[in-house]
């Protein structure tokens, strides 16, 4: 995880392959509870049919996560997922946080509380992160802005897609609203949960009970599936000069490693 992070490709090796497939941390902040299993879906993820991601990386520094995140589930990069594990699908991607509560078009799309319609950024002549930021800038209002789409019909587009999304939140970071970025994920099939790729169950340094919560989150998978995921701490940066640290310590693990 920590090489991941510290990776900054522009794309990975092969034929216009985007670089969340081998680089980076693909996040997801969750808060586990007795009524469901914390890798199943929201409601309105299930709605929508997307799943909202935060992607980390050491070129982007992110130093705190949407919605008072501190505990939930990390995913292997595409190229490095286990063999015979979900083939997840990856949709769009926003350089900062994407409201996609309000977006239709699997979360991707327009925001019902506008009166404009965005439509994706290449329909709308967006390719570059200094064209998405002109365009940003003429509303300053993150409900307005135009999503990157990374779908694999995109092919060989969306690897330059999802790399203009990091451009721009590294060259505009301080006139963006929230310091996380946001990726969707398409919702996966639940019955089928027990091969997703699940990397580890990470607790935020320093955040109150996050700890508590990633080992709720990793006993839960071992009693469903009957196999260890471990937790992983994350030291978040404090500002934007900083890394990212993931870490793993045995006395963090609820579980026994087999």
């Amino acid at each position: 995880m920590q090489n991941n992070y510290d990776a900054t490709p522009a794309q990975c090796e092969g034929k216009a392959v985007p670089a969340h497939a081998c680089s980076g941390v693909l996040l997801r902040s969750t808060k586990p509870s007795p009524r469901y299993h914390t890798w199943h879906h929201s409601q309105n993820s299930k709605d929508k049919g997307g799943v909202s991601f935060s992607y980390l990386r050491s070129d982007i520094p992110t130093t705190r996560l949407a919605a008072d995140g501190r505990s939930g589930f990390t995913l292997y990069p595409m190229l490095q997922r286990p063999q015979g594990s979900l083939r997840y699908e990856m949709l769009c991607a926003w350089p900062t946080d994407g409201d996609t509560w309000e977006r239709d078009n699997r979360g991707c799309g327009d925001n019902r509380q506008t009166a404009e319609i965005e439509a994706a950024c290449h329909e709308q002549g967006v390719f570059t992160a200094e064209q998405w930021m002109t365009r940003f800038r003429q509303s300053k209002d993150y409900k307005r802005q135009c999503a990157f789409d990374i779908r694999r019909a995109r092919v060989p587009e969306r690897a330059e897609a999802f790399y203009q999304s990091l451009r721009a939140k590294q060259l505009f970071a301080r006139e963006l609203p929230f310091p996380w970025n946001e990726v969707l994920i398409g919702a996966w099939d639940e019955a089928s949960a027990d091969r997703l790729p699940i990397q580890s169950f990470f607790h935020i340094e320093g955040e109150h009970g996050a700890l508590q919560q990633a080992q709720a989150d990793q006993q839960d998978w071992h009693q469903t599936y009957g196999s260890f995921i471990p937790v992983i701490r994350i030291r978040l940066p404090d500002n934007v000069t900083e890394r990212a640290i993931f870490s793993y310590h045995d006395s963090d693990q609820a579980v026994a490693l087999p």
